[in-house]
């Protein structure tokens, strides 16, 4: 609904010059102790909040819809309408009300994105909460990524076709783009489902973009931050800035540095991967329980814990960086009374970054305050246990601490120690501070103590024992007497208001009281103000020494937590190596050892392959033997290896992996339009595609998706180029149900066979989830069909069927090898045609994409 702005009252029309240049917004206005929205902001409000939607007078105009909240709900209702995809324009009144001639002054003090929010309702301590900027160059794409809340800022460049990779990396809550750009049939976006802000094209400016930067960091060039001559990277990052200071009006003087991202040195980790192997979400709950974060995190730092969860997003390759990880890890293993000290202090650190970040947003209390004093105080105590610690890698982390003894004890000297959660509530800057302050304080106190005393002096006087001293903002001080002694009231008392039992007065000495120790709080609470204010300021100027420091109590907050995580779950510090090898005794699954009931132990199972001579491991078993599990096992101690952590093994010898791969479990993506099998084929067709000799490669179940022939044929392929193509030739886990594999061992000479050890004992087979060398004999699905609970009556036929199967598959003497040369693979088809088009396929050059085509070609050519 439009309306006509002369028509309506002066505040509708101050309202409509706002909302007139925040249009994409819904606009909170600031009314006295409340926040109101109107029009289509009102009906989107109150659907989205759950509140009343009303109507407000509009003078000569007709009536708008009117919906609001208390101001004190901000936080939380904010959180509410940017979560559900809307963004938020604050209108403050900037003026004092008291002060004002006609209307009250109103400005948008800032604009609130889900890139940008910083309540304390929309931020997840563990997590970062980020805004991405993408410039699409034509040599390549540039990229930015911000947490507002902490000041961390990176940037990076990348082909296009790796964007979504990088992004996924970081979960961007939000992404800017330029107006021309079309994202909706992205995969990036497609997989992330961000909120999209578009800015106009020419913000994507580097040499502007440049200037901005050098401006920010107070330097002359970006090659002090390795980032100079990443020229789409600093135009994404100089527009970010730019959308946040010139569109969103936001601070940005806590970003303080900006890092370089670079896959050199890192693990390449899909987005299947991740999911697979249960990193951070559980494929069961789509919770953290389940997980590997969830047993790995035992920080005692927000900030620890988000940079933990960096760590895991970001795995080294780099040998130099993990051996250092790992003996300071081993430093803090082997002296648990000096891992216990450190925890100690770091116990008392608070979020400093995220401190910061709210002293630049004006919206820190002085008790957060308080929270940073007490944490730069941990430094002194951190640096001397290190200190005295006599471990080299130890005492280093004391150099890269940053002196801000100035800072804290600026606070000292400034801040109460038992400062309040809010400026108003008083007694937050010390005595001795202001002069002026102090005579307020004394000028206030003496007041309250007079009205505390004139109740008594009062009942005295007038006989009236029921006599109450009480204070509202409406009526300011007043005396309340029943009306069961209305008759003793003095003459001097004026009546100023009447309940049901009760009437309340004021006297002149009381009013003359009231007014001076208003003025003092007001005057008080003007200069408290102003004080915390400056010492704000003094702060935020010290922002990079603060965060520099942040950083390193942080990282040694993930290493000691991985101490104490490797001494309670009897974890092992792996060997790192250049070769292609992994071996693994008495390797255990991190996470399912830890569910298990305490009655029940984890088997635990040997690896030793090497690329020379075993590069895959092909392993049969029936399902629920624990193929998956052994293969989730392998790459999770893989991986955390690559962390810098001890892995859960008696012993471990690891060569450095450049990529992960694993294709493990089934499931539709209904969503994309894909089905099973093709999520599968996807899967598949990006390891066959970018791994190389130095990846390792997890393969369960491939082709089960599809018919038999066809599922075969692909792993089989699969399992062949693999092996035979030198420039992948990676260290591969391939366990699957198809036994016709397992005759590959005698033409696949780096291919050795492996099957789940079962039992069978009175017709029931007992899982011994062990890894015995050689292939397994029988496949077992009707045993586990019946361990389901399948109806007996299926069980049995069941096992008639399979039986006569057999029987005819004997009769009609297929029961040959499957390389046996007089037959056509595994294919009953005896057409000569076929068999010729067959043979003259080039299958090592063949794609399982390409395979599935030709396959579908031929079924359809031969009427299959």
């Amino acid at each position: 609904m439009t309306l006509a702005k002369n028509s309506g009252t002066p505040l509708m029309n101050q309202y409509l010059d706002v909302k007139k240049d925040y249009g994409d917004a819904i606009v909170l206005f600031r009314m006295g102790d409340f926040y109101e929205t109107f029009n289509e902001d009102a009906k989107i409000t109150a659907k989205i909040l759950g509140i009343v939607l009303t109507k407000r007078s509009n003078g000569a105009a007709a009536d708008v819809p009117l919906a609001g909240f208390p101001y004190h709900a901000l936080d939380n209702y904010l959180y509410k309408l940017v979560s559900a995809g809307q963004r938020v324009a604050i209108c403050e009144q900037v003026e004092d009300p008291k002060l004002s001639k006609g209307i009250v002054k109103r400005e948008v003090i800032e604009v609130i994105t889900p890139g940008t929010i910083t309540s304390e309702q929309a931020l997840d301590q563990k997590s970062n909460r980020y805004l991405a900027s993408i410039f699409y160059a034509k040599s390549n794409i540039g990229y930015s990524i911000l947490d507002q809340s902490t000041g961390e800022f990176f940037i990076g460049e990348c082909q296009e076709d790796r964007i979504g990779e990088c992004l996924r990396k970081f979960a961007p809550q939000e992404v800017i783009i330029g107006e021309s750009v079309v994202f909706s049939t992205s995969r990036w976006y497609l997989e992330l489902k961000p909120f999209i802000t578009k800015i106009e094209d020419w913000v994507f400016n580097f040499e502007e973009s440049y200037r901005k930067l050098i401006e920010q960091f107070k330097v002359k060039s970006l090659k002090g931050f390795g980032c100079e001559n990443l020229n789409n990277g600093i135009a994404s990052a100089g527009a970010i800035l730019y959308h946040i200071t010139e569109s969103l009006n936001g601070s940005i003087d806590h970003i303080s540095k900006i890092q370089p991202i670079s896959d050199n040195g890192i693990m390449g980790l899909d987005s299947f991967t991740v999911r697979n192997l249960e990193i951070f979400k559980s494929l069961a709950s789509q919770g953290t329980h389940g997980t590997l974060i969830d047993i790995l995190d035992e920080t005692v730092t927000a900030g620890g814990a988000r940079l933990l969860r960096q760590w895991m997003n970001r795995p080294l390759t780099d040998k130099k960086r993990l051996t250092n990880r790992l003996d300071i890890v081993e430093s803090f293993h082997n002296n648990s009374p000096l891992n216990e000290d450190i925890s100690l202090h770091l116990n008392q650190v608070s979020d400093v970054e995220r401190i910061i970040g709210r002293i630049n947003s004006g919206k820190v209390t002085p008790k957060e305050i308080n929270g940073l004093r007490i944490s730069l105080e941990q430094i002194p105590f951190i640096k001397s246990i290190l200190e005295n610690s006599k471990q080299n890698k130890l005492v280093l982390f004391n150099k890269l601490f940053k002196n801000t003894n100035k800072v804290t004890n600026k606070i000292v000297q400034t801040l109460n120690l038992d400062a309040p959660s809010k400026i108003n509530q008083g007694n937050v800057i010390l005595e001795g501070v202001d002069k002026k302050l102090d005579e307020l304080r004394k000028l206030s106190s003496g007041g309250k103590q007079w009205i505390a005393d004139l109740q008594t002096s009062e009942r005295e006087r007038t006989g009236i024992s029921s006599l109450k001293v009480g204070y509202n903002k409406v009526f300011g001080y007043y005396l309340e007497i029943t009306k069961a002694h209305s008759d003793k009231v003095p003459e001097d008392y004026i009546r100023k208001q009447t309940l049901v039992n009760s009437e309340r007065y004021i006297t002149p000495a009381l009013k003359e009281y009231e007014e001076k120790i208003l003025s003092a709080d007001e005057k008080i609470y003007n200069i408290e103000s102003e004080i915390f204010k400056v010492l704000c300021q003094y702060i935020i100027n010290s922002a990079r020494l603060l965060q520099s420091n942040a950083f390193i109590l942080n990282r040694l907050d993930v290493l000691t937590t991985f101490a104490k995580v490797s001494i309670s779950n009897n974890y092992i510090r792996p060997k790192l190596v250049n070769r292609t090898i992994i071996k693994v005794n008495q390797g255990r699954h991190p996470v399912v050892e830890q569910l298990l009931p305490a009655t029940e132990r984890f088997v635990s199972n040997n690896l030793d392959m090497d690329t020379k001579t075993n590069q895959i491991h092909l392993i049969t078993g029936p399902n629920m033997a624990g193929k998956s599990t052994y293969l989730r096992q392998i790459g999770l101690i893989v991986y955390m290896a690559h962390l810098g952590c001890f892995v859960s093994a008696s012993s471990a010898e690891i060569g450095i992996c450049d990529k992960l791969f694993t294709r493990v479990g089934a499931s539709d993506n209904l969503a994309g339009g894909e089905s099973t099998f093709l999520v599968e084929m996807n899967e598949a067709a990006n390891i066959l595609n970018n791994a190389t000799e130095k990846s390792l490669i997890l393969l369960d179940e491939i082709g089960r998706g599809t018919a038999t022939y066809d599922g075969l044929s692909l792993a089989w392929a699969i399992t062949e180029y693999i092996h035979d193509n030198k420039f992948l030739a990676a260290r591969t886990l391939f366990a699957t149900h198809y036994h016709e594999l397992t005759h590959l061992e005698t033409d696949l000479d780096r291919l050795e066979n492996y099957h789940i050890a079962v039992k069978e004992f009175q017709n029931k087979i007992i899982f011994l989830r062990e890894i015995i060398s050689g292939p397994g004999d029988k496949s077992y699905g009707i045993n586990v069909a019946e361990m389901a609970g399948l109806p007996h009556t299926v069980i049995a036929r069941a096992s008639e069927i399979l039986i006569s199967l057999m029987q005819d598959q004997f009769n009609n003497g297929k029961n040959n090898n499957i390389s046996n040369d007089d037959q056509l693979s595994v294919f009953s088809v005896q057409d000569s045609q076929i068999r010729k088009e067959l043979e003259e396929l080039d299958v090592l050059n063949l794609s399982p994409l390409e395979a599935i085509r030709i396959l579908d070609q031929l079924k359809k050519k031969y009427g299959l």
